[in-house]
């Protein structure tokens, strides 16, 4: 049994040998492990050590004694200090070969080969069009940004590459709508999405809005021509506070009101090649149920060529859906219906109509539906996941239950992050 792990103050220099599963590099000294964060396989680092359980380390960079070949300059200011990306010092070749490597040995955990020829995709830089935003008011001033990894302490930001540049010009306006609103002490969360009619602002906070500061932030919002500023305080229903213009996105070319707080892909972009292989994947049948459809991000493009059923659990993004359907001159085409499918999974009898069903859960999976699909007889099922794990035990049902996967596609829209997004096709055999 190995010995408990003291704790060690004094650096050390380590060679990394790996890379591990969430982007830390991974070394050996006296026989354990040490992952230190920010560091490539190659790279002979100086590092301070910290206990981790009693048969690992973690470990800090304090300087890069000599860099592997593959490390290169950190195009963000801040990177190191926020926590939202995790590989921006990596050569993008190698960036985007070590995340496909990732989801290859997640699925070989459920003993799953991944598809020959299976591509990855990467969005480009500055097309994240939403974004969560952390903020605090002490002393009248605001801070405003992204967390530290593992940390409540928020970076402050005053750019970040990866957002649309209507977010990275909203980040001032938007330290204005905190310092309006919040009284000192205080803090928030700020949920911001780019939509067709402009930025659509939810602000989440322990506290309720006060009312003298209500108009004040309304004045702020205006200036700032914010579509809608809408105010959630603890669990309550989020309050609309101003609504300049109706937020609107476009699914398969019709419009859609966004119900506050409503989910959308991170990237117009990203959205898109997750479409495509959908509607890929589901090729000519005419009858497909997409479970966990949200507002329809695959509801729409699918019924130009199929008649849906939507299901989701939120009947405010449901109540959307139906609304733009029949606005689009859908009905009897498009019809949706709310339901937790993780309470209450569709069963194989009402799965009898379908030749297809597409589903695209949170990152819990839909392993409950997985199992009622292995009891149907659905000749087709594309999975989309937002978590390789989850989806691997997912996909591991339904490739014991007598389906193939057949088609998998890689997306990375989280750029320069461990997170990966996948699109799976499943036929029976």
């Amino acid at each position: 049994m190995a010995k408990p792990i003291q704790t060690i103050t004094e650096t050390v220099d380590l060679t990394i040998d790996a890379l591990g599963a969430q982007g830390d590099g991974i070394a050996r000294y006296q026989g354990a492990s040490v992952f230190v964060a920010y560091a490539l396989p190659g790279d002979r680092v100086r590092v301070s050590l910290s206990p981790k359980g009693n048969a690992a380390f973690t470990g800090r960079v304090t300087e890069v004694v000599t860099p592997a070949p593959n490390r290169v300059v950190a195009p963000c200011p801040v990177f190191t200090q926020c926590g939202g990306c995790q590989m921006q010092h990596m050569a993008l070749a190698d960036y985007s070969a070590w995340k496909k490597a990732q989801v290859a040995a997640t699925l070989a955990t459920r003993g799953i080969a991944m598809p020959e020829g299976t591509p990855l995709i990467t969005t480009e830089p500055g097309q994240r069009r939403r974004a969560n935003f952390a903020a605090t008011k002490d002393n009248d001033r605001v801070t405003l940004g992204f967390h530290e990894a593992m940390s409540s302490n928020i970076v402050p930001l005053e750019d970040c590459l990866l957002l649309t540049p209507a977010l990275r010009a909203s980040l001032p306006h938007l330290r204005a709508l905190i310092h309006a609103a919040l009284h000192n002490k205080q803090a928030a969360d700020i949920q911001v999405t780019e939509t067709l009619t402009g930025l659509d602002v939810l602000v989440l906070s322990a506290v309720n809005l006060a009312e003298a500061r209500r108009q004040p932030l309304i004045s702020v919002a205006r200036e700032a021509d914010f579509a809608r500023v809408a105010w959630a305080h603890g669990k309550a229903q989020p309050e609309p506070i101003l609504m300049a213009r109706v937020p609107q996105i476009r699914f398969g070319g019709h419009l859609l009101d966004l119900p506050i707080g409503a989910f959308l892909q991170p990237s117009v972009a990203g959205e898109a090649t997750l479409v495509e292989a959908v509607l890929k994947g589901v090729g000519k049948a005419k009858r497909v149920a997409d479970l966990y459809s949200g507002c329809g991000t695959f509801s729409f493009p699918l019924s130009a060529k199929a008649r849906v059923l939507s299901i989701d659990s939120a009947k405010p993004a449901i109540a959307a859906l139906t609304t733009a359907a029949n606005r689009a001159g859908l009905a009897g085409r498009l019809e949706a219906m709310a339901r937790d499918l993780d309470q209450s999974p569709l069963p194989p009898q009402d799965l009898k109509p379908f030749d297809a069903v597409v589903f695209d859960p949170p990152r819990a999976g839909a392993e409950m539906q997985a199992r009622m699909l292995v009891k149907s007889r659905v000749p087709l099922v594309v999975a989309v996941s937002c978590n390789p794990a989850s989806f691997a035990r997912d996909a591991r049902l339904l490739l014991d239950g007598g389906y193939e996967l057949t088609q998998l596609t890689i997306l990375d829209q989280f750029l320069w992050s461990h997170h990966a997004e996948l699109v799976a096709v499943f036929k029976r055999r």
